[in-house]
Parts: structure tokens; sequence; C-alpha cells
């Protein structure tokens, strides 16, 4: 259970990894059991819109049970990568809240266009939709950044734009509508939440005034940019993945050789270690 706690907490992005290892776990005991469990995870996990009012836990329950192997390893390796990097920028609590609200807000979209067109839903199941609205809050807060495919570089702003017309016509034109419920909702949250303001900046602390501050800028500090795990002073670009490896590579290593030193991790052992040795 440590090891397990290590490797979910590791990295600071927990939520992010509980989802894919509950995708994971789901998907081969569905895969081993196609005749007893893929049923049952099926029927009391997804969504679709006749049943969700007798098991309202799908609204929210649906991103845990990926049906295809090749949506479960896209949807997780991506899900890694713009979940995982929100947060790390919001912190975990906001993120799951946000993660929450769009996968929500999607199964309620699709619950009023079955009301409306008054025919079933189709099947919700899977990462594809809270992660289209997650790459959509991604490339939101990163609009300029550019992403290299191959021999061209495209933007983020047009990755959030292509995501979004890809859902439109993945889901047909009646239903396409209103698979972008939870696109919308991240871009309302992203545009007119202002989540992310004040993440980085540094307050100082406060002080009891003793006459005026003669200072031309008594404006807080604010670092410039925040540097890398091996010293660079340059902020990693949102699509930096092969400079975030070696970040990664780099904090296993001090970890390990924290582990490896003998000293005490702890506060209060330091404290024990501190009153023995006295």
């Amino acid at each position: 259970m440590d090891s397990l706690r290590d490797f979910v907490t590791r990295g600071g992005i927990p939520v992010t990894m509980t989802l894919i290892i509950v995708n994971v776990v789901l998907f081969f005991a569905a895969f081993f059991s196609p005749n007893a469990a893929g049923p049952l995870l099926e029927r009391f996990l997804t969504f679709q819109s006749p049943d969700w009012l007798a098991m309202p836990w799908t609204l929210l329950t649906y991103p845990l049970f990926s049906g295809g192997l090749f949506s479960l390893l896209f949807g997780c390796l991506f899900f890694w990568f713009a979940g995982g990097s929100l947060e790390r920028s919001w912190g975990s609590g906001r993120f799951a809240g946000f993660l929450a609200g769009i996968t929500v807000a999607t199964s309620l979209s699709f619950a009023l266009g079955g009301l409306i067109f008054h025919r079933p839903t189709p099947l919700l199941a899977g990462l594809s939709l809270p992660l289209d609205a997650t790459i959509v809050a991604f490339c939101m807060l990163n609009p300029e950044e550019g992403f290299r495919y191959f021999f061209f570089t495209i933007r983020a702003k047009y990755i959030a734009l292509i995501v979004t017309v890809w859902t439109l016509v993945s889901y047909g034109p009646i239903f396409g509508v209103f698979a972008c419920g939870g696109i919308v909702a991240a871009f309302l949250y992203v545009k007119y939440g202002r989540s992310w303001n004040g993440i980085g900046s540094y307050q100082m602390p406060r002080r009891v005034s003793r006459g005026p501050d003669l200072r031309m800028d008594s404006r807080p500090a604010r670092p410039a940019f925040r540097t890398t795990l091996d010293g660079s002073p340059a902020q990693r670009s949102a699509f930096d993945f092969a400079g975030r490896w070696k970040d990664w590579q780099e904090r296993r290593r001090l970890e390990k050789l924290w582990k490896n030193s003998g000293f005490s991790s702890s506060e209060a052992e330091w404290r024990d270690d501190e009153k023995r040795r006295k």
C-alpha cells in the first residue's frame, strides 16, 4: 500500500493517476471476465439517458470505464499530459472539482438532448469527452504555445478548435452540439472563473507599519520564472514533453538518493533524534 500510495502521489498529480489506474483496472476486469464483470460494469457505470434518473451516479462515473483498448491507451496518455499539467498548476482539489464539473456538464447536456429529441442518447463511457474538455482548458491557458508535429508547428489555440470540431463531427448532427457541453463548461470556467489567477505569485509577509514607505515600488515581489530541476533558468514549455520527462527522471533520482541517505523525512522523527543526541 505504501508503494501504491507513492506511485499515485509521485509527480504531484494524484487525481490524474487515480483516474488512470481505475480505468486500467476496470478494463482488465471486463477483459478477463467478459460475461460477468463486463456487462455489470457497463450497466452500472456508463451513462445513457433513459436510465440516468434511476442511476444518477452514472452522471459522474462514466469516465471510469473504457470499453476499447485504443480508447483506453490514447485516452490515458493524453489525459496524463493535459490533466496532469492542469493539476500541477491548479492543485489537486481544484482540478478534481473542475473534472467533476465538466463530467456532469457533459452527461446533463446529453440528457437534455435526449429530452428534446425524444430518443436515447449514445452510450457515454471512457475518458474521451472529459478529455476533450480538459485539452480545451489546457490550450486556453497556453494559447500561443507551439506543438511540433513532424515538419510543422501548430499552436495550442488551433488544437482546441480542432478538438471541438472533432467532437461535433464524431457524434453526428443531432448530438454533436450536446457532446460539447463539457467543452463549453471548461471554456466558461477558464474564461470567467479566473481559477489560475495568482498561481506562482509570491506574497510578502505583512508587517506593522512604522511610518510612510519611501520606496518607489512597494508591490509584492513576483518571480519572473520558475527554475527547472536541473537548475536552468527557463520555465518548461507546456509541450516540452522531453524536458518534463528529464525532470521526472531527475526527481526519481533525488528521491532514491534521499531514501538511501538514512536521513529522517519526518519532522517528529527528527526531533526525537535530536533529543536522543542531547
